[in-house]
């Protein structure tokens, strides 16, 4: 039995390398596309013969990255902040609350997890046609919070059930309306699950293309996905300028996971361990 411990431990330790391995090398592959040159693209593996890093100056020019990039910015922190927000509100009436038929519409809110966008595409045409929302931002924003609260709303509720109610009945005793307790005491407490749901939001939504190109048509509406993918043509396509692109538009996502990632680690080990 002793003798099987290290061998035990060494497989732990191969898999998790191969992991690694299988994990990093797309985004290794698409760093590498991104400083090759045009007689590179199909013939270096990984390491290319010559580093060409105007590569990402000729993409953030060709692409018009910075109109690029505030439509997005626009659509995605918009969309993110009206989902947190609703659904922690929603969290916290499922879980502090007794609601007539709350456990239902719970479940019922939930449920919207089976349904994928491209199930109700057409609806969604035909309603923001008739609303005169198409080809304008709320065309995409509304979708984006309608389809990110079931997951939100579930993450809010698990972490905030956890929350003692003795701190919000001391609250109340002082006089503080429910309002009050959810903006000046309960948000502080779960920046974790806040940190969680912006992050899982934002990236959803950052490089959401699908909703994207049907109800945006307006070049100045485009959003990065929809615009890089318009340099992708049948025959050709720039593809070291599309890594270079794809590189450029992880930044932003990666940033946020650095700047939330302890509050986004501790979300996500919640309720994992009990005293």
């Amino acid at each position: 039995m002793p003798r099987r411990e290290p061998f035990s431990r060494n497989l732990i330790w191969i898999l998790i390398a191969l992991w690694l391995v299988v994990t990093l090398f797309p985004f290794l592959w698409v760093l590498s596309l991104s400083v090759r040159t045009p007689k590179e693209v199909f013939t270096a593996i990984l390491l290319p013969k010559t580093i060409r890093l105007a590569n990402y100056l000729e993409a953030w020019s060709k692409f018009g990255f910075t109109l690029l990039f505030r439509n997005s910015v626009l659509v995605s922190l918009s969309s993110v902040a009206v989902t947190v927000f609703i659904s922690a509100l929603a969290g916290y009436g499922f879980s502090k609350f007794r609601l007539k038929g709350g456990s239902f519409l719970f479940h019922l809110i939930l449920s919207g997890v089976m349904i994928p966008p491209v199930a109700v595409v057409i609806p969604l045409f035909v309603f923001m046609k008739r609303l005169g929302l198409f080809n304008s931002y709320p065309s995409v924003i509304i979708p984006y919070i309608v389809f990110g609260l079931p997951v939100s709303t579930f993450i809010f509720k698990s972490y905030i059930q956890n929350v003692s109610n003795d701190i919000l009945d001391a609250a109340r005793i002082d006089g503080c309306g429910e309002l009050g307790i959810f903006l000046r005491i309960l948000l502080p407490i779960i920046k974790p699950a806040v940190a969680t749901v912006t992050i899982f939001t934002f990236m959803t939504n950052w490089n959401e293309f699908l909703l994207a190109v049907i109800f945006l048509h307006d070049k100045g509406l485009y959003t990065l996905p929809l615009g890089m993918s318009v340099f992708v043509g049948q025959y050709s396509a720039p593809w070291q300028l599309i890594g270079a692109g794809v590189v450029i538009s992880i930044a932003p996502v990666l940033a946020l996971f650095f700047v939330l990632q302890n509050q986004f680690i501790r979300g996500l080990t919640a309720g994992a361990v009990r005293g």
